[in-house]
């Protein structure tokens, strides 16, 4: 209790003070007999001084008109003013908005027509799936699917953690001492409507490795009420693979899809090993490139920007715009940022694994690769 007593203290005596203050200014603009009796004693040396003109009082100087409150302009205090010329100049919506006009052209399409799927249940959930391999995935899907065959051992400085909660009857997670069987490793990314836990996933994107080829799973939920069967279909799925490759996905995507799936009262996903990119991706790039964003490993490892990408931070305002207008002409865009997404982890995965292994080793003296050896 005392902070909270000497807080009232100084609060009650810069009260006071205040309205001395004020006493004493109202006691000089009135002029009157209580107003100078009220005043202290007169200085002789002062009255001297000012009766030879060397000084004036600062009570006797002329004053300047008051405008009056309704003449003159409202003003906001400046941490209002600061954040409106924020957003004039830098405003999100406004953002949003050009960007719109920049992707959105032509007339408006349904799902279907935008992005080819297959409307599909588990456990007589609906969600919408849209399956691709080969040249639609992305045109080095052969090259890169055959390197990620020839796998013989994890590159150094991937670190495999274990998520999941409960035992799986009749399904057994196989174990090979640490050498990756591409049939077991299963790539995952989602897109959400928003950072918070109690908001929505809406796409997960999954790909894996099946007669010596990439295939991708894009799970997406063509409305709120569609969450439920895209994380049913997205836990069956997990269930056939051993471990599960993310970017930033031990602090984001498995903790969110697990929220989400308690949410919904989804079983929890069964056990599985989990590998983050994002880690060994520091490692190895961090002191070569401006930052380790995977769109900036991307662009590092092929040497080329996507073409008709949305920006992260767009992603969840266009997912509600579809959901209140129907309009899927931005969702290709989500859907081909997603799917690149998971491409690119498959890509860094290769390279990585690309390192020698005298050098793998060594462990923290990973050099980065040079770029003849990773662009392409």
């Amino acid at each position: 209790m005392a902070p909270v007593d000497n807080l009232l203290k100084k609060q009650l005596a810069q009260i006071k003070a205040r309205a001395l203050m004020l006493a004493g200014r109202a006691s000089s603009d009135d002029g009157d007999s209580g107003a100078s009796s009220a005043s202290p004693p007169a200085n002789e040396i002062i009255e001297s001084v000012v009766r030879t003109g060397a000084v004036t009082r600062g009570r006797d100087f002329p004053r300047a008109a008051v405008t009056r409150t309704e003449e003159r302009p409202r003003r906001f205090p400046w941490w209002f003013r600061r954040r409106q010329v924020r957003e004039e100049r830098h405003g999100f919506e406004g953002a949003f908005q050009r960007m719109l006009e920049q992707l959105s052209s032509g007339d408006p399409l349904g799902i279907e027509e935008a992005v080819p799927g297959l409307v599909t249940a588990t456990d007589s959930a609906p969600f919408y799936l849209i399956r691709r391999h080969g040249p639609d995935l992305d045109p080095l899907a052969a090259e890169e699917s055959a390197r990620f065959g020839g796998f013989s051992a994890w590159p150094a400085g991937i670190v495999r953690t274990r998520v999941g909660s409960h035992a799986v009857d009749g399904i057994e997670i196989v174990k090979r001492n640490g050498v990756p069987d591409p049939r077991g490793v299963l790539f995952l990314d989602i897109e959400t409507a928003g950072l918070s836990a109690n908001t929505y996933a809406f796409l997960v994107g999954l790909m894996y490795w099946e007669d010596g080829r990439f295939v991708s799973d894009q799970v997406f939920a063509r409305d709120y009420n569609e969450e439920e069967g895209m994380l049913r279909h997205v836990r069956a799925t997990m269930e056939r693979f051993d471990t599960v490759v993310t970017y930033n996905g031990a602090s984001f995507d498995l903790p969110f899809l697990r929220q989400r799936m308690t949410v919904l009262r989804v079983p929890d996903i069964a056990p599985i090993e989990s590998v983050d990119l994002l880690h060994a991706a520091r490692r190895v790039y961090k002191p070569v490139l401006p930052n380790c964003r995977l769109v900036t490993v991307e662009k590092h490892l092929r040497g080329v920007e996507r073409v008709d990408d949305i920006p992260s931070r767009f992603i969840p305002r266009a997912y509600h715009e579809f959901v209140h207008t129907r309009d899927a002409r931005l969702m290709r865009n989500v859907v081909y940022h997603n799917r690149m997404d998971v491409f690119t982890m498959a890509v860094m995965l290769n390279r990585m694994g690309e390192i020698p292994l005298a050098t793998q080793a060594a462990g923290d003296t990973i050099p980065p690769p040079n770029p003849p050896h990773v662009t392409f």
